[in-house]
């Protein structure tokens, strides 16, 4: 699917990034090196990475000890 989009076309990506071995997902744990993955097809931004553990109730009664949401800036590489 992300072949077929136009060059230059844009987005956002938002993961959760955390422990995959305190939580067998849904929702799955994203890191950045698999976000880095898209490259160089398309151009990876880092835009944001903040910790959310404390508003997320379910996932410290899980036993999950660290959790971040990352924001990404995507954009289709120029072919």
């Amino acid at each position: 699917m992300y072949q077929r989009l136009p060059s230059g076309c844009g987005g956002l990506l938002i993961t959760l990034e955390y422990p995959q071995e305190e939580k067998a997902g849904p929702p799955f744990s994203v890191e950045q090196a698999e976000v880095m993955l898209f490259a160089p097809a398309w151009q990876v931004e880092p835009v944001e990475r903040r910790d959310i553990l404390a508003q997320e109730p379910g996932f410290r009664a899980e036993g999950v000890s660290a959790l971040s949401t990352a924001v990404y800036r995507m954009r289709r590489a120029e072919s």
